[in-house]
């Protein structure tokens, strides 16, 4: 399936002009060849994975709303050199690369869409952190309770990678979880990178009497980890001070903060295992953004998107542009890039409930136009 984008959304096509994928990496072909254009490209997330659209209002009410535990939808984005990996909610991996081949015709770079699905396994669990461990990345399962109790017991394979030898998710071991396992009844609820550089994770047991809880921290997420108090626990999920920041991306966000009027930002990038929180005003709900070498591109919920980067090393230009416009009660949630092709992720939100969701594609430089 080759998708174009250069014609208005709507009459979308199957381009078979495109010149066949081709990425070393991988020992099959992608799901997707898309050559993202001026209109946008409308992916949405059904049980056996995305379904093109014709535009984003044959996605209004075409879901019922549930809690977004049970909802498939983009938990998290991660890159990884230049492919933009993310972790679907309900359904398993999908992974973005930059094609080897270019089509001259048209003079738009090709991103090929790769699908890494669970099937069963994952549908019956929620997904929680998303990082990369060494080489892998790797998405946490857990059984999810909080609005739906259920006897379903902890997943047997809380942690699932995927490689470039297989169209499938496969399990993924790791011993400072492992060591609380689902046989005896150990759920790991919360995974995440601190603030502080460690590891910190939640393990709950139910029991007839009453639940037990552990907090545990590490500073290798390979090595054992230990337990720690609540307040080190809490303190550990607060976002980033400006203190932690380093050369371009301290620059960007600086001047992104003061254009934009943003005061804290969730980050995807090459350079981290997992996304990262900066924040001046931790009370502030944060934008979502996507920074690579000297440049650094971000979203509100409602779109509207800067594009910053760095000159001759000195000067940080901005541009202001908007993502597509999404129907009402439609929000963007996370933002990435594969060379010039922008990946974002949306959701219909009702309180703490999904209905649609899906991925839209666009050419960054058609935006800025």
């Amino acid at each position: 399936m080759a998708a174009c984008s250069d014609k208005k959304s709507g009459n979308h096509n199957v381009n078979e002009s495109v010149k066949p994928f081709n990425h070393s990496r991988f020992a099959f072909q992608p799901w997707a060849i898309l050559q993202a254009g001026q209109y946008p490209l409308w992916f949405q997330f059904k049980e056996t994975g995305p379904v093109l659209l014709e535009t984003i209002d044959d996605a209004v009410f075409s879901s019922a709303l549930v809690p977004w535990p049970y909802a498939p939808h983009v938990k998290s984005f991660l890159a990884k050199n230049n492919d933009l990996l993310m972790a679907v909610n309900r359904f398993g991996f999908i992974c973005f690369v930059l094609s080897d081949t270019f089509n001259s015709a048209v003079n738009n770079e090709n991103t090929g869409l790769y699908l890494f699905p669970e099937g069963d396994y994952w549908q019956q669990y929620s997904v929680d952190a998303f990082f990369i461990s060494g080489e892998n990345p790797a998405a946490l399962l857990y059984n999810d309770d909080r609005f739906n109790e259920s006897d379903l017991t902890p997943p047997l394979f809380r942690l699932w990678t995927f490689d470039y030898n297989s169209p499938a998710a496969v399990p993924f071991l790791i011993s400072s979880l492992d060591e609380y396992s689902a046989e005896e009844g150990w759920n790991i609820d919360g995974l995440r990178r601190g603030n502080d550089g460690r590891w910190y994770f939640r393990a709950t047991k139910k029991d007839q009497s009453r639940p037990e809880i552990l907090l545990l921290g590490c500073d290798d997420i390979m090595i054992p980890a230990n337990r720690v108090s609540q307040g080190i626990y809490r303190n550990a999920a607060m976002p980033e001070t400006f203190s932690s920041f380093s050369d371009p991306l301290e620059i960007l966000l600086e001047t992104l903060f003061l254009e934009a009027g943003f005061k804290s930002i969730s980050v995807v990038s090459p350079l981290f295992d997992t996304v990262r929180v900066f924040a001046k005003d931790n009370e502030t709900f944060p934008v979502f953004g996507f920074f690579s070498e000297n440049y650094l591109i971000a979203s509100s919920a409602g779109g509207n998107a800067f594009y910053c980067f760095i000159k001759d090393d000195l000067f940080v230009s901005v541009k202001k542009f908007n993502l597509p416009s999404l129907p009402e009660n439609f929000v963007y949630t996370g933002i990435g890039l594969a060379g010039e092709t922008i990946i974002a992720s949306w959701e219909e939100q009702e309180g703490y409930s999904i209905g649609a969701a899906g991925l839209m594609i666009v050419k960054l430089n058609k935006l800025q136009q």
